[in-house]
């Protein structure tokens, strides 16, 4: 069963409870209403009628009584009889068309009570019998009966008209609870809608729904999950594309050291080569001999290692970092090209440094790919200086060449992805460090002279330190 259907019966049925008890409501207190009113007005005529047959029945004149007993029933419509006793309690006088019923004295006696309603069933119906004392302390009593047929008739009445006004409220009741209804439960049907929308991965859309109140507030919600949704899904994508373009750039960087790599590896190679060749010829071997095999050996051990520590593929992780020990590693992969170059290497105030919270892999990728920048920009050889200071947050470390510089034209371009000056680069080395050091809370930029150099700075915020 749909909600809307639901919700309508749900409506239909209290219309329907609301609109009995309220029928049943009104009927009781309009009745209780008007037997309190017909017995005030039955004990009002006695009391008045008592008083003036008062006299008569002290002069035993029975015309008179009776005169006054046939006027006041004959004004009075809803009265059924009277009947009056004499001060030795017999019936002194009546309007029943006949005999008086031989059991009238027992319908309603007063005993004690100055005045006493009793309710009769008779066979004309419901009647009530009030009682009052003519005298006090005397046996005289004057009764009349006043029917509820008026009471009947009024309700009767108040049927015909209650009715018909019932039923159309129940009826506008019904019809309300259907539109009601229909409002609650259409913007309910797009939010269903708009979850299978969402569950099939189309971010970005919106649920138009133009209220201003619960539900509104639910479908500004509802539209600020699908955008938070979308951007989540965008940067998931992008972050998708730029590990594959990280790792295009890793495997360039690789491809520029691997010539260094097998220099490196070539000279303790021919060395140990040698040696061999020579212990072919004289097996003894000297304490001078072991000590050059050995550190030799240590040296293919150090070039090896810290390569494959740098091409080893390694998922994001953020630990505690020495910033001189990474330079110092980078330094040692780059070993081949700044030699081959002739650049000098300076270091200067960097060994003292507080360390920082980064992804050691992703630093040495910016570290190597500056260090190898500033060593192409000096053809000719040079020299390069990496310094490094600190704040209260942030720690730096420069990375100054005395190359040819960066034109002005080319300084907006140079953190563009893909753009490039090398015959045989891939334009994303400079635009990859840019994000790596922004994704760590940094900042990287440069200041650039033209015939004299260029000067990068990686900005990044400090470890947090033990206290």
């Amino acid at each position: 069963m749909k909600l809307r259907t639901k919700i309508a019966l749900l409506t239909i049925a209290i219309a329907f409870s609301m609109w009995l008890i309220t029928i049943l409501s009104i009927r009781g207190v309009v009745i209780e209403a008007m037997r309190g009113e017909l017995e005030k007005k039955a004990v009002s005529i006695a009391r008045n009628l008592s008083d003036r047959v008062a006299n008569s029945i002290i002069l035993k004149d029975y015309f008179q009584t009776s005169t006054a007993l046939d006027e006041v029933l004959s004004k009075e419509q809803d009265l059924e009889y009277i009947f009056v006793t004499d001060d030795a309690g017999r019936v002194f006088s009546h309007t029943f068309k006949e005999e008086a019923p031989e059991d009238v004295l027992t319908w309603n006696p007063l005993g004690s009570d100055h005045v006493r309603v009793q309710l009769l069933d008779t066979e004309k119906g419901y009647i009530r019998d009030v009682g009052v004392s003519v005298f006090k302390g005397a046996k005289s009593e004057l009764h009349l009966g006043i029917r509820e047929q008026s009471l009947q008739d009024t309700l009767h009445e108040m049927r015909y008209i209650t009715f018909p006004v019932l039923i159309l409220v129940l009826v506008f009741g019904v019809i309300a609870s259907l539109i009601i209804s229909r409002l609650t439960t259409k913007p309910l049907q797009q939010f269903v809608e708009f979850t299978k929308v969402l569950g099939r991965g189309d971010y970005g859309k919106k649920v138009e729904v133009p209220y201003g109140d619960e539900i509104g507030y639910l479908a500004r919600n509802f539209n600020r999950l699908s955008m938070e949704l979308k951007t989540a899904s965008e940067k998931m994508a992008e972050a998708y594309t730029y590990t594959h373009l990280l790792q295009a750039e890793k495997l360039s960087s690789i491809g520029q050291i691997s010539a260094g790599l097998a220099h490196e590896l070539k000279n303790p190679m021919t060395t140990l080569k040698m040696l061999f060749q020579s212990f072919k010829e004289q097996p003894d071997m000297t304490k001078e001999d072991a000590e050059v095999i050995n550190n030799e050996i240590n040296r293919i051990d150090t070039i090896l290692t810290n390569f494959i520590g740098f091409v080893r593929q390694k998922e994001f992780q953020y630990t505690d970092t020495d910033l001189a020990e990474l330079v110092d590693r980078v330094l040692s992969v780059a070993t081949y090209d700044i030699e081959n170059r002739g650049v000098t290497v300076i270091r200067d105030m960097i060994d003292n440094l507080p360390h920082v919270n980064a992804d050691r892999a992703l630093l040495e990728q910016v570290f190597l790919n500056l260090i190898l920048n500033a060593v192409q920009a000096m053809p000719g050889g040079g020299e390069i200086r990496i310094s490094g200071k600190t704040d209260e947050h942030f720690v730096e470390i420069i990375i100054w060449d005395k190359g040819s510089g960066i034109a002005t034209k080319l300084k907006s371009k140079i953190f563009d992805p893909f753009f490039t000056t090398k015959e045989q680069g891939t334009g994303l080395g400079l635009s990859i460090a840019y994000n790596i050091v922004k994704s760590h809370g940094g900042k990287l930029f440069f200041d650039s002279e033209a015939g004299k150099g260029t000067v990068f700075t990686v900005r990044l915020p400090k470890g947090e330190q033990d206290g």
